[in-house]
């Protein structure tokens, strides 16, 4: 238990760093971001901050301890960020910069796939724990 903690922090935290970065770009408008959103994608400029803010409130949600239907919705929403990444270098015809996105892709899904192990392993300790038998508040 203790190596998957440890590996679904080191993964999430990188992935997090990743979509942080990004994220402070799209609400900043930095140039190169700005530049390749409006122009080389076709997206509209307000569509930057509602990306980044999305990836915030994202990133806090998933640093935050519990909650973890509410975690899986951040993950979803990362999700649907990498695919419309991917799609989105592939409609203007760059499929090498839609690689990037599957890469960050597979680090959310192993990120994710990893909160799973964490909260299975918690849910088995906490079933043979004094609340065992149906009393656990997740049961049923």
């Amino acid at each position: 238990m203790r190596n998957i903690k440890i590996a679904y922090w080191v993964i999430t935290l990188c992935t997090l760093t990743g979509f942080a970065i990004s994220a402070f770009n799209e609400i900043a408008h930095s140039p190169e971001t700005f530049i390749k959103t409006t122009e080389m994608l076709g997206y509209p400029a307000y569509f930057l901050t509602l990306l980044g803010v999305a990836k915030i409130i994202g990133i806090l949600v998933l640093l935050v301890p519990r909650y973890y239907r509410l975690k899986e919705w951040a993950y979803a929403g990362l999700t649907i960020d990498c695919i419309a990444a991917f799609w989105s270098e592939l409609a203007v015809g760059n499929p090498m910069a839609g690689i990037k996105a599957v890469v960050v892709f597979a680090f959310v899904m192993l990120s994710y796939f990893l909160l799973l192990r964490m909260e299975k392993g918690l849910n088995k300790s906490a079933e043979s724990g004094p609340m065992a038998a149906g009393t656990h508040p997740q049961a049923g």
